[in-house]
This record gives structure tokens, sequence and C-alpha cells, in this order.
């Protein structure tokens, strides 16, 4: 028998486990503008995980009301993850050529080119996208070989987190360089050996930590709008970058709820968490790098490590489609 002042005990620290729940429930469901409300949208997970913890806990002390609670709680946390593990059937199918692309924030150019290099060697990746590429990163890259790997380039380096490049397999075409974003943004056509061809986009809106969130709000509503104006039939489209934003944020859903599909999303990888890479023996927390299609569908996307980042890369198989 537990004691009355331990059911007590029990009682409030489940009850506590339900708010926390319920926060990260709300967090999900709320377009939120706050700073600090922001950044803990991308715990919310973890948050909801809570009322799992509710619901044991007010079980044991038998509060029934409580337990009530904490169970729909969790349901309601369940539903809105449970459909990140199953493979999305809604997407459009498609049969044509296959592209392997890869996403890289290479921190500030400090990743270990040569861990970059082997990765896209091991994995046959036909595109890379890499975001805070310094011209510094451009010298280092090119001198472990990644021009004879990915022979066609777009690079816009810059200092800081500000530069963005696109390494290809394959010739690019149409190449545009996305001035309203304070971080650079790119976007190229691929060209396949029988005549297929994708465009691809590197992006890499700012945070919403330090920067002013409303900044990121409005990169965020910039880039919903460049998608809009991308015509319907001009064939498929991959989006590649850190998009500083978790699939619990409205921002980002907004952006894949649509034509365009998340590819984890796609063939139900679940939380591919990217970020802090570097935080050992800890493993990333977070899911803010994605790569996204339409047109196309993913056929497999995986996070690997590259050595000197502090975020993991993502390496999704596409079958480009009709």
């Amino acid at each position: 028998m537990i004691a009355a002042w331990g059911v007590r005990a029990l009682t409030a620290l489940g009850w506590c486990a339900v708010l926390v729940g319920v926060s990260g429930v709300v967090l999900r469901f709320l377009d939120v503008h706050n700073q600090r409300l922001l950044v803990l949208a991308s715990a919310a997970p973890y948050l909801m995980a809570a009322a799992a913890v509710g619901v044991l806990v007010l079980g044991v002390t038998r509060h029934w009301v409580g337990f009530g609670v904490a169970l729909t709680v969790a349901a309601v946390a369940t539903l809105s993850q449970a459909p990140l593990y199953l493979a999305n059937g809604s997407a459009p199918a498609a049969s044509g050529p296959e592209v392997t692309v890869m996403q890289a924030n290479i921190w500030l150019g400090n990743a270990d080119p040569d861990s970059l290099r082997r990765q896209i060697e091991d994995n046959d990746v036909d595109v890379v996208t890499v975001n805070e590429l310094t011209p510094e990163a451009v010298g280092r890259l090119e001198a472990s070989g990644i021009s004879s790997v990915l022979p066609h380039s777009f690079l816009r380096p810059g200092t800081g987190g500000v530069g963005t490049g696109i390494w290809s397999r394959y010739p690019l075409s149409e190449q545009i360089h996305h001035e309203e974003f304070l971080l650079t943004a790119l976007s190229a056509r691929i060209t396949l050996p029988d005549g297929a061809s994708a465009a691809v986009y590197a992006l890499h809106p700012v945070p919403p930590w330090p920067v002013d969130s409303a900044v990121w709000a409005g990169e965020m509503d910039r880039i919903k709008a460049l998608l809009d104006g991308i015509p319907e039939d001009s064939g498929p489209v991959i989006l590649s970058g850190d998009f500083n934003s978790t699939r619990d944020h409205v921002k980002y859903r907004n952006l894949v709820s649509g034509r365009f599909r998340d590819a984890a999303d796609q063939v139900g990888a679940g939380i591919q968490n990217t970020y802090p890479a570097d935080r050992q023996p800890f493993p990333p927390m977070i899911a803010i790098d994605h790569i996204v299609t339409s047109g196309a569908r993913a056929q497999s996307i995986e996070s690997v490590v590259i050595a000197g980042s502090d975020h993991r890369g993502l390496i999704a198989t596409i079958t480009l489609g009709p």
C-alpha cells in the first residue's frame, strides 16, 4: 500500500506530466510566433511523451479522472506523430529514373571535406546541397576531390552561415540565386542522360533563434510563396536544405501539406533528427534538415554522419515521375 502522502505526491506528479504533454500538443497545433515558444515547439515530441508518464502514474494511483485526461492527451499526441512512421500512400506514383540527393549543413564551413566526399561516394549521391558554405570550405572540398565525383556546380559561398552550393553529377541549367532570403537560396535544373530533368532548390531560411522570430516566419512564408509559384506542370521538383524548423512547426507543415511532401513522410521513416550532431555522446535531438519532393517519390531516406559538422546529413533516393 502507498501512504496517503505518497498517493498525493504521485497524483501531483501525474498531473504535472499531463500538463507538460498538453503543452506539447498545443505547441504543435498552434501557429506560434513567440521566440521561446517556437524553440519549445521543436521539442514537442518530447513534451508530448510526458502524457504517457501521466497515464502510468495516475493509473497507479487510481485517479480515474486524471487517468482519463492523460489517456486523451496521450492519444492525441500519438495520432499527431504516428503518421510520420507510416508510408504516405497518397503521394503520386513515380516511374521515372532515380536520383540520390544529399543535404549537408557543414557548420560555418568547418566540416571535414573528406568525410563529406566519402558519404557522397559511398552512397552514390547524384546531387548534394550544402549550407553554410564558405569560400575556404569550397577550396577544401575541391582539394578533397568533390568535383571528380560531382563535376557540375552552382556555388554562392559566403562568410559565416550565409553561403550555399549545389554540386551535381549531371549538368545544371536555369541557375537562379533567390536574393529575397538573408541566407543564400539557390535553384537549378539537373538534366539526366536520358533527358529527364528535375528542378533542385537549396534552401536555408534563418533560424527562429537568436534571429527575431518574425524574420524566420517571413522567410518561411516566402518559401511557401516561392513553391506556390512553381507551375504544377513544370516537372519534378526537389527541395533540400536546413529549414530551421521541424514538422511540429505549423509554418513547415504548411510547406508540405499540399503537392509538396517531406521525403521522410513519404517512406514512413519517422523523425530523422539531424541537429545538434556535435554533443557526443548525446544523439541529435531535432529534425530541421529536410528533403521535399513534388512530382517525384522518395524511396528511402537516412541520416548520416558528417565529421566536424553540428548537423547530420540526409540522403534520399528519389524516383522522378511519372
